[in-house]
């Protein structure tokens, strides 16, 4: 039994908080329902009676739910801040505790899942110990290949297949395929199919089909409507996606073909459930109404609008057994309902849940998916962004709109989706609004978006080059990178003057602790403005030089001027560079003895070695100087081969310079196959 939390047996109750993860035990007997709140319901579904009600164990919302193991023994996997086992049986519910945090269920077999961990994906047996790890960032869905390979989608759009290592018990997988780009949409909604042989993956636009042994690409197609639901079948090339306008289609996904469409819904497509054995799929909508479908069919077999006083209220979750006779649904208010099928008396509530609360306007779940999924309507997502900043977002809304406006802000394709996002967010988070301030502009060059926010956030119109300058010192991280990139977006016009600010500053910085960091941080500012300008920037590399090789000077501050050297990016800077590699590695080092030594023997030429690496491939095979500073580097460290001593053993390795050196050869290469 839970030895913490609390235990009601044949409560009543609906949920009181949102529904957030649903799951029918397979022989249709119990079911199970997760809500945000953390608190867990477990269901006589024949009768549609409430058995369990368990609350204060997740430690957050349940995330997802599956059972697993055997029938006569049911029992079930949550998961969400913590993963917790539950074990049903006729006379007591036991509950466990899994070591590991968040995951999902991985597999069919019964006997496995992928549990997440501070980034990483830890695998371990259900009933058995930790196996080893996945190197992989923020996961959002899982699958297994026929052949044992582990699919992770991540919320960048990167998919992945990894293999345990064989033989090792806890050996860390192996990364086999990776497919990404920044056409990146919802990756919870990918999917395996067709007996774990391919992987189903929304991309802006699109959803791609991936061979899930290779990776490669087996088909592409798209869909008249944002998918925003998706259910594939686990034997068959099959996949029905539920969609923004309310549609349902199904889809060949070996060829890409669409098999049919039905406008199923008036509000969005939350979410469906595919009643394996048969030809049945279940539908549940924003608009409060849950339908049945045979596949490839023009009209419901079955439809379902719970009575509600005020209204219909948003379904979310659903689960089915593999017939499709029990179908177990949820609901944004709390309201669980349990519907039974038979080709005779059709559809028939078992149990009609009531909600428990009632949002005034949108739901900021609903806010949130628009925000999210900005890539086929920018004024829908700016619409949105708009609504959301004028909520007073309670503490369980606010790490999921943060991060929802962060992903908008790097991956949006709109420049005015990004601006509204980017003004929601610094009234949220203005440290998080910063740091993706950075991708930002990585990503999206040009637009004139930094100018807008910068004006928009100090009120002032445009200020002159000098005035932008004048004001770094005094100027915060948020202003101080949109000031900044705004010199960068002024291009040639704005070099003279940032260059000549970034000169009158003396190095090394005063060793008044008052002034250090404001002058760093002004220095930051500069280069950083000198970073984005680009090639336009070339006059400053000598002064950018002199920064990157003062060792006095504060490291994030040096860093930037590699950055900016590289993103200059000209083969005349590369000239520069390796013209002072050559003159260093041909001056004699001496010592004593009257011979070269190897401590210091390439000291000032090894970080230009690196600045190098990191420049454009077109700009080193450009350039005139980089080979014969490549031919004094080995000329002075020959091989590069040393050895040292250890535990009474002569061992070797090669010297960071030389291969540096044959990188830098490398990508040269690669650049004249081109």
């Amino acid at each position: 039994m839970p030895d913490e939390g609390d235990l009601y047996i044949g409560a009543s109750e609906d949920h009181g908080d949102a529904v957030t993860a649903v799951a029918v035990s397979p022989d249709g007997r119990i079911g199970a329902t997760g809500a945000r709140g953390g608190e867990v319901r477990l269901w006589d579904l024949r009768h549609g009676l409430l058995t369990a009600y368990v609350g204060g164990l997740q430690g957050g919302s349940v995330e997802s739910a599956v059972f697993i193991g055997d029938a006569k023994r049911p029992t079930l996997l949550t998961t969400g801040p913590s993963a917790s086992l539950w074990t049903v049986t006729a006379e007591a519910l036991e509950w466990r505790q899994l070591p590991w945090d968040g995951g999902r269920f991985l597999t069919s077999s019964d006997r496995e899942a992928v549990l997440r961990q501070c980034g990483d994906l830890r695998w371990l047996g259900v009933f058995g110990p930790l196996y080893g790890s996945i190197k992989s960032d923020s996961p959002m869905a899982l699958g297994r290949t026929g052949s044992g390979l582990i699919v992770v989608s991540s919320d960048a759009g990167r998919i992945e297949a990894w293999r345990r290592p064989c033989g090792e018990t806890y050996g860390d997988a192996g990364l086999v395929w990776a497919f990404g780009g920044r056409d990146a949409a919802d990756q919870r909604l990918t999917r395996c199919c067709d007996r774990w042989r391919l992987v189903v993956s929304p991309r802006r636009g699109r959803v791609v089909v991936l061979d899930a042994e290779t990776g490669a690409v087996v088909a592409a197609f798209a869909p008249s409507a944002r998918p925003t639901a998706i259910a594939a079948h686990p034997d068959l090339p099959l996949v029905v996606l539920g969609g923004r306008d309310g549609s349902l289609s199904w889809w060949d996904a070996r060829s890409g073909h669409c098999l049919g469409r039905v406008q199923a819904h008036g509000g969005r497509v939350r979410a469906l459930a595919l009643a394996t054995r048969t030809d049945l799929v279940m539908s549940v909508s924003q608009d409060g109404t849950a339908a049945l479908w045979r596949l490839h069919g023009r009209g419901p077999v079955g439809r379902f609008t719970p009575p509600t006083p005020a209204g219909p209220r948003e379904l979310t979750q659903v689960a089915g057994t593999p017939d499709g006779r029990c179908w177990l649904i949820g609901g944004r208010g709390g309201q669980v309902h349990v519907l039974h099928w038979s080709g005779h008396a059709g559809l028939v509530p078992r149990r009609v849940g009531h909600p428990s609360w009632v949002m005034d306007g949108g739901d900021v779940e609903t806010l949130l998916d628009d925000v999210r999924h900005h890539w086929d309507d920018g004024p829908a997502s700016v619409t949105a962004v708009r609504e959301l900043a004028s909520r007073d977002l309670d503490e369980a809304w606010h790490g999921t709109a943060v991060d929802a406006l962060a992903d908008l802000i790097a991956n949006g394709a709109d420049p005015a989706a990004r601006e509204a996002a980017v003004i929601a967010l610094a009234e949220i988070d203005e440290g998080k609004a910063t740091t993706v301030l950075f991708q930002m502009f990585d990503r999206h060059d040009g637009h004139g978006s930094a100018e807008r926010l910068l004006a928009h956030f100090t009120g002032e119109g445009e200020s002159s080059t000098e005035e932008l300058v004048a004001s770094l010192p005094e100027a915060g991280s948020f202003l101080g990178v949109l000031t900044a990139a705004t010199l960068g977006e002024r291009g040639a016009a704005a070099v003279p003057a940032v260059h000549a600010a970034l000169r009158a500053f003396p190095f090394p910085a005063r060793e008044d602790a008052d002034h250090w960091f404001g002058d760093e941080s002004t220095k930051y500012w500069l280069m950083y403005a000198l970073r984005r300008a680009g090639a336009a920037a070339a006059p400053a590399t000598p002064t950018l030089l002199a920064v990157l090789e003062d060792d006095e000077i504060y490291r994030d501050t040096r860093h930037q001027a590699e950055s900016a050297l590289r993103a200059i990016g000209l083969p005349e800077t590369a000239d520069t560079i390796a013209a002072e590699v050559r003159r260093r590695a041909d001056l004699v080092v001496g010592h004593e003895d009257g011979e070269d030594g190897e401590d210091g023997e390439t000291e000032g030429f090894s970080l230009l070695l690196e600045v190098l690496l990191g420049m454009p491939p077109a700009a080193l095979a450009a350039s005139r100087e980089v080979a014969p500073a490549l031919e004094a580097v080995r000329r002075r460290l020959g091989d590069g081969i040393r050895t040292y001593e250890e535990d009474g053993r002569i061992r070797q390795y090669t010297v960071l310079e030389i291969r540096l050196a044959d990188y830098i050869d490398e990508e040269i290469a690669e650049q004249t196959k081109r």
